[in-house]
């Protein structure tokens, strides 16, 4: 059915104030197909313009070409249908895609030369700028690298009045050219030129994070390391949310892939491998393939290759060798298709030269305090029955991520070995919550050394079995066999494998409840590790036993007792994770006997006793102790140096937690450092809310508060968008979770930062929620203050009766304000005036609006305000001035 004109305009502005996607892009291709059969031609034209944007945007940039010819001709057949609006996006349109034509191979030079050609002629014959048909034609040469060409384009640019001071665009243009032509001087003058630009002191109409991005490269080999890491941020937050060719997501990956980041790298690589798939556009598949195979290269050369990258949002999963060997496949591929369009090699000795490249330094620190992941080399050509000894051996200190690393390591065992293989992937696949998969191979296990005649290992085995089944509740299938297997290590005699067996035994029978049984076991694994003196034995049945206890309520200084014997079994095991384990244990004691600085007492006993020589695991873990003690005592911009050293050092082992990065937060917030603290606390965000969902935090509000520091800070760095958007989830949360104090905490400064974006009706909504919120909770200086700024904002909105209304409840809220304190009585009632000054401005009563905002303007200077109380005195000689015009 064919639709009427308005009906079709209707759709093309409903699809336009859709979000770029496939229901955007399905209503588009409807608002062309009605527009083609009613004939109109100029809707057709706008929608197509759109439609094009949209393919863009979702990676398929081929289909814009047939979009574009079909306006060309139309507009070409008939020219009086069309007006200047049309001639200008036309025009602009096929300066794009002229440029575009040159990132598919496929299309030869002379077509795109051609194309070239026509454009000029017609912007010459419309006696138009040729600014960006010279744009164009450099950009051209550029990829193809013929730089006598681009410099000749670039010159013609530049006269034709071609750089403008406002666009990020033109300067990326000017900076990537230098970059891309890579020679020292080139590289010098990019930095000199973007200089000003990182640093905050040159701004455009659009964020600069091509600029950063392409800068970082540069940045890390100039030795200009801090300002490297700050780019990456910078670039990193703004393009979450804007549109960027994929280039500039490759420029985030590879610097991380050549600075010893590969973890941040593989992060952003996750977040876009999906969509790069569908990509259909081959130069910025090349671009983001070639940074890829960068990265994954250096997750093989670290003896990672057979670890599974999976892409964001999708079940695509790769091995990273495998996923390697395809990016610089595509990479290379794509590279010689250009070469061979372009005549030259220049593109296939540029992807070459970077596939290849080595890193620009060992480790960048992306973070204050961050340090290179701790992943111990192995040594190469190592047999599998020393991988089995070594993964065995990290497994008794409860070092899971070594385990899965040495066994990977191992591949596929020999015959004789496939048993311990099996027991030890088992035991780390029992942890990561794959207890049939663990069960299943334990009984292998178990069978294949009975097979084999080795009695010991077999008995251990059938005791961790066991465990397992008792775990899961199949209580009648694990005591018995547990009971069988002991019995049989005690006739053996080793007193370092009965400790084992029945220190799981002692678990099995907590499993089923059996805790006087259980005690007797644990009694006995006891005496057998102390007969046998294994420190790891004895600290991991006092770890286990003491855990036991403080979960039992049994007095505190019991199981102090026991976290001490832990902690110095461990120490002299030299397994510092278990030590700080037993540290752990202690500290919820102290905490349980209602003493905790107790705890932080030692604390600072042991880090002032630390030698040099101490594991940087236990350091950083006392000085983050330290430092919490720190924010509690109300010290966090003291604590600051503390967290710093201890979440860099347990994020270096994979081992920091989400209440970690909320506390470098705070302590980030009271230093005034807002960028460090956006980067930490959206880190943790949304891990903190999984961990409220799933009960695992240690306050519920955790979470909030978090979102409301990085709301703060983002609205410090002038991102008030991003503020906005954090303190509206902060809402929901309060409103879902009945918190009324947090609820008013989030609905103030998310009205206030509505006003400020001119969203007045929203903002006179928020206001009006949070004065009832703050009436409910008897604030009344909060009720004065909402009711004030809903006037203002009613008044902004066009609503001046309701206004009115508004301000008299606010006016007569805060005549009700206690005199004390005198300052937050001042503050309060400048809003007050302010928004009374403003309303009875706009009312006509012009006298009673110079007398408030005068008094507005001594009550903010009563209140420490200088800059409002001045743009007050500013309204106020306003004011009178019209007062004197006669309004």
């Amino acid at each position: 059915m064919s639709r009427s004109e308005p009906e079709v305009a209707a759709l093309l502005e409903q699809a336009r104030r859709m979000p770029d996607g496939e229901a955007r892009a399905a209503l588009l291709e409807d608002v062309v197909r009605h527009a083609d059969a009613g004939g109109l031609h100029r809707l057709a034209f706008a929608a197509r313009r759109s439609l094009a944007n949209t393919y863009s945007v979702r990676g398929q940039w081929d289909k814009a070409f047939p979009l574009f010819s079909r306006c060309l001709s139309e507009y070409d057949a008939r020219p009086g249908e069309f007006g200047p609006e049309e001639d200008w996006t036309l025009r602009r349109w096929y300066a794009s895609i002229a440029q575009s034509m040159a990132e598919f191979p496929e299309l030869g030079l002379d077509q795109i030369r051609g194309a070239f050609e026509d454009m000029e002629g017609r912007f010459r014959a419309g006696g138009h700028s040729l600014r960006d048909v010279y744009d164009g034609r450099r950009w051209v040469a550029q990829l193809v690298g013929d730089w006598p060409e681009e410099e000749r384009c670039h010159r013609q640019w530049k006269a034709a009045g071609g750089f403008d001071p406002d666009s990020v665009w033109s300067f990326e243009a000017e900076v990537e050219r230098l970059v891309l032509r890579g020679d020292d001087a080139s590289v010098a003058r990019a930095l000199d030129l973007a200089g000003p630009v990182l640093a905050g002191q040159v701004v455009f109409d659009e964020p600069p994070a091509p600029i950063q991005c392409l800068m970082l490269l540069p940045l890390a080999r100039a030795g200009r390391l801090e300002e490297a890491a700050r780019a990456f941020h910078r670039a990193r937050r703004a393009m979450e949310h804007g549109v960027y060719r994929y280039e500039y997501t490759a420029m985030l990956i590879e610097f991380c892939a050549l600075t010893g980041n590969e973890e941040t790298g593989l992060s952003v690589l996750r977040e876009c491998l999906a969509f790069s798939t569908r990509l259909r556009r081959p130069s910025g598949t090349m671009e983001f393939a070639t940074a890829a195979a960068v990265l994954l290269r250096r997750l093989v050369a670290d003896g990672r290759g057979g670890e599974t990258v999976r892409a964001n949002g999708s079940d695509l999963s790769w091995p990273a060798a495998e996923l390697h060997r395809q990016m610089a496949s595509t990479a290379r591929d794509l590279a010689a298709r250009f070469d061979a369009r372009n005549g030259n090699t220049h593109q296939g000795d540029r992807i070459g030269a970077r596939l290849e490249a080595d890193p620009v330094v060992e480790f960048l620190p992306l973070t204050p305090g961050a340090r290179r992941p701790v992943r111990p080399a192995i040594p190469a050509g190592m047999p599998p029955e020393a991988l089995l000894d070594r993964a065995e051996w990290h497994k008794r200190r409860f070092e899971s991520p070594l385990v899965r690393r040495y066994l990977a390591a191992v591949g596929t065992p020999p015959p004789h070995l496939a048993a311990r293989h099996a027991e030890l992937s088992a035991l780390t696949e029992w942890r990561q919550a794959d207890p049939e998969r663990a069960e299943e191979r334990l009984r292998w296990a178990a069978e294949a050394y009975r097979q084999a005649g080795d009695q010991r290992r077999h008995l251990v085995c059938l005791c961790r079995l066991a465990d397992l089944l008792c775990e899961r509740g199949r209580h009648h299938e694990g005591l018995p066999m547990v009971a069988r297997a002991v019995a049989g290590l005690r006739r053996d005699g080793d007193d370092a494998l009965i400790a084992q067996g029945e220190l799981l035994q002692a678990q099995s029978l907590t499993s089923a409840g059996q805790y006087q049984k259980a005690d007797l076991a644990l009694a006995r694994a006891v005496w057998h590790a102390m007969a046998c003196g294994d420190p790891i034995l004895i600290g991991t049945i006092a770890l286990t036993e003491g855990t036991w206890r403080d979960s039992d309520g049994h007095p505190p200084a019991r199981v102090i007792a026991l976290a001490d014997t832990a902690r110095s079994a461990f120490a002299a095991a030299d397994s510092p994770g278990q030590v700080v384990r037993a540290y752990e244990l202690r500290r919820r004691a102290h905490e349980r006997a209602g003493a905790p600085h107790h705890f932080t007492e030692l604390v600072e006993r042991d880090l002032a006793a630390l030698p040099p020589s101490a594991p940087a695991q236990l350091r950083g873990y006392l000085r983050y102790r330290r430092g919490v003690a720190l924010i509690h005592a109300g010290r966090p911009a003291d604590a600051l140096e503390d967290l710093i050293d201890g979440v860099g050092e347990a994020r270096s082992r994979d081992a920091d937690t989400a209440e970690q990065g909320y506390e470098l937060a705070v302590a980030y917030r009271a230093a005034g450092r807002p960028e460090d603290v956006v980067e930490t606390a959206a880190d943790v965000a949304d891990w903190l809310e999984r961990l409220r969902d799933l009960g695992e935090l240690s306050r519920a509000e955790i979470p909030d508060w978090n979102r409301m520091l990085l709301a703060e800070a983002h609205e410090a760095l002038g991102d008030r968008t991003l503020a906005l958007e954090e303190y509206q989830k902060v809402v929901g949360s309060a409103r879902q979770r009945n918190h009324p104090r947090l609820l008013l905490d989030a609905l103030m400064p998310s009205a206030r930062l509505q006003h400020v974006l001119r969203r007045d009706a929203a903002a006179a909504a928020a206001y009006r929620e949070a004065g009832d919120v703050a009436a409910a909770l008897a604030d009344p200086h909060a009720v004065a203050t909402c009711r004030a700024s809903e006037a203002l904002s009613l008044h902004r909105t066009g609503d001046l009766q309701r206004a009115l209304a508004v301000l008299a409840q606010a006016q007569a809220a805060a005549g009700a304000l206690p005199p004390q304190p005198p300052d937050r009585l001042a503050g309060t009632w400048a809003v007050v005036f302010r928004s009374a000054a403003h309303v009875l401005s706009a009312a006509g009563r012009l006298q009673e609006a110079a007398d408030h905002a005068a008094r507005a303007a001594a009550a903010f200077r009563q209140a420490g305000d200088a800059t409002e109380a001045a743009e007050l005195d500013r309204l106020h000689a306003r004011t009178l001035s019209r007062q004197a015009q006669g309004g």
